[in-house]
């Protein structure tokens, strides 16, 4: 095995915090994984992780190792984009970051013209609800909606995004008390995703806003879960209530299958900001695949820009659904 693979895995598997993680994120099985890290143990002559069925740790040696590793991968990928900048090829490795949805509602039908037209650019995409630090997991490129909160990172804004939407199917809210303020959905089945990866106390933080300022909404519910497509089916299929982005659920909003709650009240699971945004770690100079990339996602999000502004018109604009339905 190539030493620097050896490394490029056991830096994977410490930020991941697990072998089947790590796995999941570079494409292989968990097996491989451990055969790897065993390898490289073996071609160093040292024991680098301590290793039980429920978790990792580093050994002394393994943080020496780890530390050192970091420092040699980052000079060889800022090589390989120094040479690329000078043949004038964008390539190497490119680790991109972004929610399940927006990967597969914005990215999943361009990407394949972007990988066509810079074949040697190699693209790793982690696809997960939760959001993952930039720097201390090596992403290059993480697609957030909302402003970040650290002043160190770099960012470009993609799309001003559309308004998150509370809704439920006409079923559930015929079969269950109204709702006329956003407190009334402590007394509801509330479908979430978990913040930060905690599902123990099964319970969420939504927010709203008036003129007295914001507040937090303790949600709950019978289903709690860090996927996105799961809630919206759950949500279409009565079972409870859900708060998306617009883009998520504008077609069911159009043909009725769910219904609109409070549209007059501005709701959120994480923050008021609701537009997209390119983040990357803030460098002395650009490499050329960081920028065909970020120029690639412009583009991107700029062609679905019409229809996300119609959505945004067409939903403000429209009558509010009856949520005073009882019995």
């Amino acid at each position: 095995m190539d030493s620097t693979e050896g490394m490029r895995v056991f830096t994977r598997v410490v930020r991941a915090g697990s072998l089947s993680a790590a796995g999941r994120s570079l494409g292989i099985s968990s097996a491989s994984v451990s055969r790897k890290i065993s390898a490289l143990e073996q071609a160093t002559g040292a024991r680098l992780l301590d290793r039980t069925s429920r978790r990792i740790a580093l050994t002394q040696l393994g943080e020496l190792y780890f530390e050192k590793a970091c420092l040699i991968l980052d000079h060889i990928d800022a090589l390989s984009d120094a040479l690329s900048a000078h043949h004038g090829m964008p390539s190497g490795l490119l680790t991109v970051h972004t929610r399940v949805s927006i990967g597969s509602e914005f990215l999943a039908d361009t990407l394949p013209h972007f990988l066509k037209l810079y074949p040697n650019i190699k693209l790793r995409l982690w696809l997960t609800e939760e959001p993952r630090d930039v720097l201390d997991s090596k992403v290059d490129v993480s697609i957030r909606i909302g402003v970040p909160d650290q002043p160190s990172l770099m960012m470009r804004r993609l799309s001003p995004g559309t308004e998150r939407v509370l809704f439920a199917a006409p079923s559930y809210l015929r079969d269950h008390p109204p709702i006329r303020h956003p407190q009334d959905l402590l007394r509801h089945n509330c479908l979430s995703i978990p913040q930060g990866g905690d599902m123990e106390d099964g319970q969420s933080s939504w927010h709203y806003r008036d003129t007295f300022g914001v507040h937090e909404l303790r949600v709950s519910g019978s289903l709690q879960v860090n996927d996105v497509p799961m809630i919206r089916r759950a949500a279409i299929e009565g079972v409870g209530i859900a708060l998306l982005p617009t883009w998520l659920i504008a077609d069911e909003l159009s043909s009725g299958k769910v219904m609109r709650i409070l549209p007059e009240c501005d709701l959120t699971p994480t923050g008021f900001d609701a537009a997209l945004y390119a983040v990357f770690p803030r460098t002395p100079q650009m490499s050329p695949k960081m920028r065909v990339f970020l120029d690639f996602l412009v583009e991107t999000f700029s062609k679905r820009e019409p229809e996300l502004a119609r959505m945004s018109r067409e939903f403000r604009s429209a009558v509010p659904a009856n949520t005073d339905i009882s019995g």
